[in-house]
């Protein structure tokens, strides 16, 4: 692997950092876990950019700055429904006896 290229405890690390400067938990599934992590490590290797996951990339860093993870969505999405569109970041108080289910995409 070339120096510029980011492994997955890389990603990992991003991701825990993300979440304890917002006050946020990573989703508890580890299953679901690694996969977004997974995601998010071929994006930022892909198009040099932590590109979310769960949405397509247009392979341009302007044309993406919204998707940026975390993208610009996560804090409204995770006031209103608990959880980012990707279920990565959940806010600390949420309710996992419920099921997480898919919300509304917020981006045009």
């Amino acid at each position: 692997m070339s120096d510029n290229k980011k492994a997955l405890n890389d990603v990992k690390s991003y991701v825990e950092k993300i979440a304890e400067r917002n006050n946020w938990i990573l989703n508890p599934d580890k299953e679901t876990l690694q996969n977004l992590i997974e995601g998010l490590m071929v994006n930022i290797n892909r198009y040099g950019y932590y590109n979310c996951p769960c949405r397509d990339s247009q392979e341009d860093r302007n044309l993406d700055k919204d998707i940026i993870c975390p993208c610009r969505y996560s804090e409204p999405d995770i006031r209103e429904f608990g959880h980012c569109y990707c279920a990565l970041y959940f806010d600390e108080d949420y309710d996992f006896s419920k099921s997480v289910e898919m919300i509304p995409e917020r981006r045009e």
